[in-house]
Protein backbone atom coordinates (compact mmCIF):
# COMPACT_ATOMS: atom_id res chain seq x y z
CA UNK A 1 0.00 0.00 0.00
CA UNK A 2 2.84 2.27 0.72
CA UNK A 3 4.17 2.33 -2.93
CA UNK A 4 0.57 3.19 -4.06
CA UNK A 5 0.32 5.73 -1.72
CA UNK A 6 3.71 7.30 -3.24
CA UNK A 7 2.07 7.19 -6.43
CA UNK A 8 -0.91 8.52 -6.33
CA UNK A 9 0.83 11.57 -4.40
CA UNK A 10 3.10 11.75 -7.35
CA UNK A 11 -0.02 11.71 -9.18
CA UNK A 12 -1.61 14.72 -7.33
CA UNK A 13 1.26 16.92 -7.43
CA UNK A 14 1.96 16.71 -10.95
CA UNK A 15 -1.93 17.22 -11.63
CA UNK A 16 -1.91 20.03 -9.56
CA UNK A 17 1.43 21.54 -11.08
CA UNK A 18 0.42 20.84 -14.45
CA UNK A 19 -3.14 23.19 -13.80
CA UNK A 20 -0.65 25.90 -12.24
CA UNK A 21 1.26 25.05 -15.19
CA UNK A 22 -1.41 25.65 -17.65
CA UNK A 23 -3.04 28.67 -15.93
CA UNK A 24 0.36 30.74 -16.02
CA UNK A 25 0.93 30.06 -19.52
CA UNK A 26 -2.33 30.51 -20.57
CA UNK A 27 -1.90 33.77 -19.07
CA UNK A 28 0.78 34.72 -21.10
CA UNK A 29 -0.56 33.44 -23.83
CA UNK A 30 1.32 30.51 -25.30
CA UNK A 31 0.57 27.15 -25.68
CA UNK A 32 -0.16 25.02 -22.77
CA UNK A 33 1.61 22.33 -24.38
CA UNK A 34 5.00 24.40 -23.03
CA UNK A 35 3.92 25.36 -20.02
CA UNK A 36 2.89 21.34 -19.69
CA UNK A 37 6.55 20.40 -20.74
CA UNK A 38 7.84 22.92 -18.37
CA UNK A 39 6.24 21.14 -15.56
CA UNK A 40 7.63 18.17 -16.22
CA UNK A 41 11.29 19.63 -16.31
CA UNK A 42 10.72 20.74 -13.37
CA UNK A 43 9.30 17.90 -11.49
CA UNK A 44 11.49 15.52 -13.19
CA UNK A 45 14.97 14.02 -11.97
CA UNK A 46 16.95 16.57 -13.26
CA UNK A 47 15.18 19.42 -10.76
CA UNK A 48 12.92 18.58 -7.69
CA UNK A 49 13.27 14.89 -8.27
CA UNK A 50 9.51 14.35 -7.71
CA UNK A 51 9.22 12.11 -10.36
CA UNK A 52 12.22 9.89 -10.91
CA UNK A 53 10.69 7.05 -12.52
CA UNK A 54 9.09 7.78 -15.66
CA UNK A 55 7.65 4.46 -16.17
CA UNK A 56 4.85 5.16 -13.78
CA UNK A 57 3.23 7.61 -16.66
CA UNK A 58 4.55 6.25 -19.84
CA UNK A 59 1.61 4.10 -20.31
CA UNK A 60 -0.57 6.58 -20.66
CA UNK A 61 1.31 8.93 -22.64
CA UNK A 62 1.70 6.61 -25.19
CA UNK A 63 -2.10 6.04 -25.13
CA UNK A 64 -2.30 9.88 -25.51
CA UNK A 65 -0.09 9.31 -28.99
CA UNK A 66 -2.37 7.01 -29.88
CA UNK A 67 -5.58 9.17 -28.95
CA UNK A 68 -3.87 12.47 -30.54
CA UNK A 69 -3.24 9.96 -34.23
CA UNK A 70 -6.95 8.81 -33.65
CA UNK A 71 -8.45 12.65 -33.12
CA UNK A 72 -5.90 14.02 -36.01
CA UNK A 73 -7.37 11.59 -38.39
CA UNK A 74 -11.40 12.17 -36.82
CA UNK A 75 -10.56 15.92 -37.48
CA UNK A 76 -8.90 15.97 -40.78
CA UNK A 77 -11.04 18.11 -43.32
CA UNK A 78 -10.57 16.94 -46.31
CA UNK A 79 -12.63 19.10 -48.39
CA UNK A 80 -10.83 22.05 -47.12
CA UNK A 81 -7.22 20.34 -47.62
CA UNK A 82 -8.47 19.24 -50.97
CA UNK A 83 -8.51 23.63 -51.45
CA UNK A 84 -4.92 24.12 -50.80
CA UNK A 85 -3.75 20.44 -51.23
CA UNK A 86 -1.02 21.17 -54.52
CA UNK A 87 0.39 23.86 -52.08
CA UNK A 88 0.48 21.85 -49.17
CA UNK A 89 1.83 18.13 -50.71
CA UNK A 90 4.73 20.10 -52.84
CA UNK A 91 5.85 22.26 -49.81
CA UNK A 92 5.77 19.22 -47.10
CA UNK A 93 7.39 16.52 -50.04
CA UNK A 94 9.96 19.70 -50.29
CA UNK A 95 10.45 19.69 -46.53
CA UNK A 96 11.40 15.97 -46.31
CA UNK A 97 13.83 16.06 -49.35
CA UNK A 98 15.43 18.97 -47.91
CA UNK A 99 15.57 17.39 -44.52
CA UNK A 100 16.73 14.10 -46.12
CA UNK A 101 19.48 15.77 -47.85
CA UNK A 102 20.63 17.70 -44.93
CA UNK A 103 21.14 14.82 -42.86
CA UNK A 104 22.56 12.88 -45.56
CA UNK A 105 25.47 15.15 -46.01
CA UNK A 106 26.17 15.41 -42.33
CA UNK A 107 25.52 11.57 -42.02
CA UNK A 108 28.22 10.98 -44.53
CA UNK A 109 30.85 13.52 -43.08
CA UNK A 110 30.07 11.69 -39.82
CA UNK A 111 30.13 7.84 -41.61
CA UNK A 112 26.69 7.45 -39.61
CA UNK A 113 24.44 4.61 -41.14
CA UNK A 114 21.46 4.76 -43.52
CA UNK A 115 18.85 4.35 -40.64
CA UNK A 116 20.45 7.35 -38.19
CA UNK A 117 20.44 9.77 -41.21
CA UNK A 118 16.66 8.77 -42.27
CA UNK A 119 15.34 9.03 -38.82
CA UNK A 120 16.72 12.25 -38.73
CA UNK A 121 15.71 13.81 -41.79
CA UNK A 122 12.28 12.84 -41.03
CA UNK A 123 12.34 14.15 -37.68
CA UNK A 124 13.10 17.42 -38.52
CA UNK A 125 10.74 17.89 -41.38
CA UNK A 126 7.90 17.73 -39.23
CA UNK A 127 6.26 21.08 -37.72
CA UNK A 128 4.25 21.31 -34.61
CA UNK A 129 0.12 21.73 -35.50
CA UNK A 130 -0.38 22.30 -31.72
CA UNK A 131 2.45 25.78 -31.62
CA UNK A 132 1.59 26.57 -35.36
CA UNK A 133 -2.09 26.52 -35.39
CA UNK A 134 -1.81 28.42 -31.91
CA UNK A 135 0.29 31.12 -33.37
CA UNK A 136 -2.13 31.80 -36.65
CA UNK A 137 -4.84 32.10 -34.38
CA UNK A 138 -3.11 34.78 -31.78
CA UNK A 139 -2.12 37.03 -35.19
CA UNK A 140 -5.93 36.52 -36.51
CA UNK A 141 -4.72 34.59 -39.16
CA UNK A 142 -6.40 30.89 -38.26
CA UNK A 143 -9.69 31.13 -40.71
CA UNK A 144 -7.89 33.43 -43.18
CA UNK A 145 -5.89 32.43 -46.51
CA UNK A 146 -2.63 31.95 -44.79
CA UNK A 147 -4.37 29.68 -42.01
CA UNK A 148 -6.07 27.77 -44.36
CA UNK A 149 -2.98 26.91 -46.14
CA UNK A 150 -0.92 26.82 -43.69
CA UNK A 151 -3.02 24.16 -42.15
CA UNK A 152 -2.83 21.98 -45.13
CA UNK A 153 0.45 22.01 -44.87
CA UNK A 154 0.31 20.67 -41.40
CA UNK A 155 -2.05 18.64 -42.65
CA UNK A 156 0.03 16.84 -45.01
CA UNK A 157 2.54 16.48 -42.75
CA UNK A 158 0.48 14.67 -40.14
CA UNK A 159 -0.42 12.33 -43.13
CA UNK A 160 3.32 12.44 -43.89
CA UNK A 161 3.68 10.82 -40.77
CA UNK A 162 1.92 7.40 -41.68
CA UNK A 163 4.67 6.67 -43.67
CA UNK A 164 7.67 7.98 -41.89
CA UNK A 165 6.37 5.70 -39.11
CA UNK A 166 6.30 2.63 -41.24
CA UNK A 167 9.69 3.58 -43.36
CA UNK A 168 11.43 3.47 -40.01
CA UNK A 169 9.98 0.26 -38.36
CA UNK A 170 10.96 -1.17 -41.31
CA UNK A 171 14.92 -0.51 -41.27
CA UNK A 172 17.05 -3.04 -39.78
CA UNK A 173 19.56 -1.57 -37.64
CA UNK A 174 22.68 -2.61 -39.83
CA UNK A 175 21.14 0.03 -42.55
CA UNK A 176 19.32 -2.07 -45.00
CA UNK A 177 15.27 -2.43 -45.28
CA UNK A 178 12.83 -5.28 -44.58
CA UNK A 179 11.82 -6.31 -47.75
CA UNK A 180 8.21 -7.40 -46.22
CA UNK A 181 8.16 -3.90 -44.36
CA UNK A 182 8.64 -2.37 -47.38
CA UNK A 183 5.59 -4.52 -48.50
CA UNK A 184 3.61 -4.11 -45.73
CA UNK A 185 4.45 0.18 -46.16
CA UNK A 186 3.03 -0.19 -49.69
CA UNK A 187 -0.24 -1.47 -48.88
CA UNK A 188 -0.91 0.72 -45.60
CA UNK A 189 -0.32 3.73 -47.61
CA UNK A 190 -2.23 2.59 -50.44
CA UNK A 191 -5.27 1.58 -48.29
CA UNK A 192 -4.99 5.55 -46.23
CA UNK A 193 -4.96 6.87 -50.11
CA UNK A 194 -7.88 5.40 -51.30
CA UNK A 195 -9.50 6.84 -47.95
CA UNK A 196 -8.62 10.32 -47.64
CA UNK A 197 -10.00 10.34 -52.09
CA UNK A 198 -13.23 8.67 -50.90
CA UNK A 199 -13.45 11.22 -48.39
CA UNK A 200 -12.95 13.91 -50.31
CA UNK A 201 -15.85 13.20 -52.42
CA UNK A 202 -18.95 14.80 -51.74
CA UNK A 203 -21.59 12.44 -50.53
CA UNK A 204 -18.98 9.79 -49.03
CA UNK A 205 -19.75 8.62 -45.81
CA UNK A 206 -18.19 5.32 -43.64
CA UNK A 207 -21.50 3.55 -44.38
CA UNK A 208 -20.21 3.66 -48.36
CA UNK A 209 -17.45 1.57 -46.67
CA UNK A 210 -18.06 -0.88 -43.74
CA UNK A 211 -21.32 -1.99 -42.57
CA UNK A 212 -23.01 0.50 -40.43
CA UNK A 213 -22.28 -0.96 -36.55
CA UNK A 214 -21.28 2.49 -35.68
CA UNK A 215 -25.17 3.26 -36.03
CA UNK A 216 -26.31 1.04 -33.44
CA UNK A 217 -28.24 2.41 -30.61
CA UNK A 218 -25.96 0.93 -28.55
CA UNK A 219 -23.18 3.20 -29.97
CA UNK A 220 -25.43 5.89 -30.68
CA UNK A 221 -26.23 6.49 -26.51
CA UNK A 222 -24.24 9.19 -25.33
CA UNK A 223 -23.08 7.09 -22.30
CA UNK A 224 -21.73 4.15 -24.58
CA UNK A 225 -20.38 6.53 -27.46
CA UNK A 226 -17.20 7.27 -25.74
CA UNK A 227 -16.65 3.57 -25.13
CA UNK A 228 -17.42 2.54 -28.61
CA UNK A 229 -14.76 5.46 -29.93
CA UNK A 230 -11.91 4.73 -27.76
CA UNK A 231 -12.88 0.50 -28.37
CA UNK A 232 -12.48 1.34 -32.23
CA UNK A 233 -9.43 3.15 -31.76
CA UNK A 234 -7.58 0.79 -29.64
CA UNK A 235 -8.90 -2.19 -31.06
CA UNK A 236 -7.33 -0.62 -34.87
CA UNK A 237 -4.10 0.11 -33.14
CA UNK A 238 -3.87 -3.29 -31.73
CA UNK A 239 -4.36 -4.74 -34.88
CA UNK A 240 -2.46 -2.92 -36.83
CA UNK A 241 0.56 -3.34 -34.48
CA UNK A 242 -0.37 -7.49 -34.67
CA UNK A 243 0.06 -7.49 -38.34
CA UNK A 244 3.22 -5.87 -38.25
CA UNK A 245 2.03 -1.96 -39.22
CA UNK A 246 2.65 0.44 -36.45
CA UNK A 247 0.13 0.92 -33.97
CA UNK A 248 -0.12 4.65 -34.48
CA UNK A 249 -1.19 3.76 -38.13
CA UNK A 250 -4.70 2.04 -36.88
CA UNK A 251 -5.38 4.99 -34.40
CA UNK A 252 -5.03 7.22 -37.61
CA UNK A 253 -7.55 5.14 -40.00
CA UNK A 254 -10.07 4.04 -37.11
CA UNK A 255 -9.71 8.14 -36.82
CA UNK A 256 -10.56 8.56 -40.78
CA UNK A 257 -13.17 6.24 -40.56
CA UNK A 258 -15.14 7.51 -37.67
CA UNK A 259 -14.61 11.37 -38.47
CA UNK A 260 -16.76 10.45 -42.12
CA UNK A 261 -19.54 9.78 -39.71
CA UNK A 262 -22.00 11.87 -39.56
CA UNK A 263 -22.00 11.96 -35.85
CA UNK A 264 -17.89 12.89 -36.17
CA UNK A 265 -18.89 15.71 -33.70
CA UNK A 266 -20.61 14.61 -31.24
CA UNK A 267 -17.44 11.65 -30.87
CA UNK A 268 -15.04 14.58 -30.35
CA UNK A 269 -17.35 16.25 -27.83
CA UNK A 270 -17.03 13.09 -25.75
CA UNK A 271 -13.23 12.02 -26.15
CA UNK A 272 -12.26 15.30 -26.21
CA UNK A 273 -12.06 15.20 -22.15
CA UNK A 274 -9.85 11.98 -22.15
CA UNK A 275 -7.82 13.48 -25.15
CA UNK A 276 -6.55 16.62 -23.06
CA UNK A 277 -5.68 14.60 -20.02
CA UNK A 278 -3.60 12.38 -22.04
CA UNK A 279 -1.89 14.73 -24.42
CA UNK A 280 -1.12 16.45 -21.02
CA UNK A 281 0.54 13.46 -19.85
CA UNK A 282 2.77 13.00 -22.87
CA UNK A 283 4.19 16.31 -22.74
CA UNK A 284 4.45 16.42 -19.49
CA UNK A 285 6.20 13.02 -20.24
CA UNK A 286 8.45 14.96 -22.63
CA UNK A 287 9.68 17.25 -19.43
CA UNK A 288 10.20 14.17 -17.80
CA UNK A 289 12.65 12.89 -20.43
CA UNK A 290 15.02 16.21 -20.66
CA UNK A 291 18.39 15.55 -18.88
CA UNK A 292 19.05 19.79 -17.48
CA UNK A 293 22.87 18.56 -16.56
CA UNK A 294 22.99 17.41 -20.00
CA UNK A 295 21.82 20.50 -21.72
CA UNK A 296 23.35 22.61 -19.46
CA UNK A 297 26.99 20.63 -20.09
CA UNK A 298 26.23 20.90 -24.02
CA UNK A 299 24.25 24.01 -24.10
CA UNK A 300 26.71 25.64 -26.55
CA UNK A 301 26.01 22.51 -29.08
CA UNK A 302 22.30 22.45 -28.60
CA UNK A 303 21.65 26.23 -29.06
CA UNK A 304 24.26 26.37 -31.94
CA UNK A 305 21.75 23.51 -33.57
CA UNK A 306 18.73 24.85 -32.17
CA UNK A 307 19.08 27.93 -33.74
CA UNK A 308 20.34 26.49 -37.00
CA UNK A 309 17.63 24.59 -37.83
CA UNK A 310 14.85 26.71 -36.77
CA UNK A 311 16.67 29.37 -38.63
CA UNK A 312 16.99 26.94 -41.97
CA UNK A 313 13.51 25.90 -42.19
CA UNK A 314 11.91 28.92 -41.67
CA UNK A 315 13.80 29.99 -44.48
CA UNK A 316 13.52 27.27 -46.06
CA UNK A 317 9.63 27.08 -46.08
CA UNK A 318 9.34 31.09 -47.07
CA UNK A 319 11.38 30.71 -50.19
CA UNK A 320 9.17 27.73 -51.30
CA UNK A 321 6.28 29.35 -50.63
CA UNK A 322 7.43 32.22 -52.59
CA UNK A 323 8.52 30.02 -55.55
CA UNK A 324 4.96 28.28 -55.61
CA UNK A 325 3.34 31.83 -56.00
CA UNK A 326 2.49 33.09 -52.55
CA UNK A 327 2.79 36.77 -51.39
CA UNK A 328 6.06 37.77 -49.35
CA UNK A 329 3.60 38.57 -46.34
CA UNK A 330 1.79 35.21 -46.21
CA UNK A 331 5.37 33.38 -46.55
CA UNK A 332 6.74 34.54 -43.82
CA UNK A 333 3.83 34.23 -41.85
CA UNK A 334 3.48 30.75 -42.47
CA UNK A 335 7.52 29.93 -43.25
CA UNK A 336 7.61 31.61 -39.24
CA UNK A 337 5.12 29.84 -37.71
CA UNK A 338 6.30 26.49 -39.01
CA UNK A 339 9.97 26.78 -38.19
CA UNK A 340 9.65 24.61 -35.07
CA UNK A 341 10.29 20.84 -35.50
CA UNK A 342 6.89 18.79 -34.33
CA UNK A 343 5.52 16.65 -30.96
CA UNK A 344 5.43 13.75 -33.62
CA UNK A 345 9.26 13.92 -33.65
CA UNK A 346 9.51 12.35 -30.15
CA UNK A 347 7.69 9.31 -31.12
CA UNK A 348 10.19 8.88 -34.14
CA UNK A 349 13.55 9.70 -31.79
CA UNK A 350 11.88 7.35 -29.31
CA UNK A 351 11.69 4.52 -32.51
CA UNK A 352 14.64 4.96 -33.45
CA UNK A 353 16.46 4.61 -29.75
CA UNK A 354 14.36 1.28 -29.18
CA UNK A 355 15.92 -0.07 -32.91
CA UNK A 356 19.05 1.32 -32.35
CA UNK A 357 19.60 3.81 -34.94
CA UNK A 358 20.78 6.45 -32.17
CA UNK A 359 22.29 5.72 -29.20
CA UNK A 360 21.17 7.22 -25.84
CA UNK A 361 23.47 10.30 -25.48
CA UNK A 362 22.42 11.41 -28.89
CA UNK A 363 18.46 10.69 -28.13
CA UNK A 364 18.86 13.37 -25.24
CA UNK A 365 20.14 15.95 -27.35
CA UNK A 366 17.43 15.32 -30.05
CA UNK A 367 14.73 15.45 -27.66
CA UNK A 368 16.24 18.58 -25.79
CA UNK A 369 16.55 20.12 -29.51
CA UNK A 370 12.79 19.24 -30.21
CA UNK A 371 11.64 20.71 -26.86
CA UNK A 372 13.22 23.91 -26.81
CA UNK A 373 11.95 24.63 -29.96
CA UNK A 374 8.55 23.95 -29.08
CA UNK A 375 9.34 26.03 -25.88
CA UNK A 376 11.33 29.27 -27.56
CA UNK A 377 8.94 29.37 -30.89
CA UNK A 378 6.28 32.46 -29.79
CA UNK A 379 9.79 34.17 -28.60
CA UNK A 380 11.27 33.52 -31.95
CA UNK A 381 8.22 34.56 -33.50
CA UNK A 382 8.14 37.95 -31.94
CA UNK A 383 12.18 38.15 -33.05
CA UNK A 384 11.52 37.53 -36.83
CA UNK A 385 8.55 40.15 -37.04
CA UNK A 386 10.83 42.66 -35.65
CA UNK A 387 13.37 41.59 -37.75
CA UNK A 388 10.70 41.81 -41.19
CA UNK A 389 9.42 45.18 -39.63
CA UNK A 390 13.41 46.83 -39.61
CA UNK A 391 13.86 44.86 -42.79
CA UNK A 392 10.55 46.36 -44.29
CA UNK A 393 11.30 50.01 -42.88
CA UNK A 394 14.93 50.09 -44.26
CA UNK A 395 13.34 49.17 -47.44
CA UNK A 396 10.56 51.89 -47.77
CA UNK A 397 13.62 54.31 -46.64
CA UNK A 398 15.90 53.68 -49.60
CA UNK A 399 12.51 53.62 -52.18
CA UNK A 400 11.97 57.16 -50.74
CA UNK A 401 15.58 57.90 -50.98
CA UNK A 402 15.49 56.53 -54.73
CA UNK A 403 12.42 58.56 -56.17
CA UNK A 404 13.75 61.68 -54.07
CA UNK A 405 16.91 61.59 -55.97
Amino acid sequence: MEGHAASLTQIALIMAAAFAGGAIVRKLNQPLLVGYILVGIILGPSVLGVVSDQSDISFLAEMGILLLLFVVGMELDAHRFAEVYKIAITTTLLQILASLLAMGAVGYFFGWQPPRMILLGFAIALSSTAVGIKLLEDMGELQKPTGNTAIGILIAQDLALIPMLLIVGSLQAEGGFDTWGLARLAIAVLLMGVLLFGMSRRGWTMRTLIPSWLHWPAFRSQDQRMLAALSFCFSAAALAGAIGLSAAYGAFLAGLLIGSTAESHDYEKQIKPLFDLLIMVFFISVGLLLDVPFILENIGTILTLLLSLMFLKTFFNILVLRLLGLSHRHSFLIGASLGQIGEFSFVLAAMGLSMGAIVPEEYKLVVAIIALSLILTPFWMVLLNRMHLIHHQIVSKVMKKDQAG
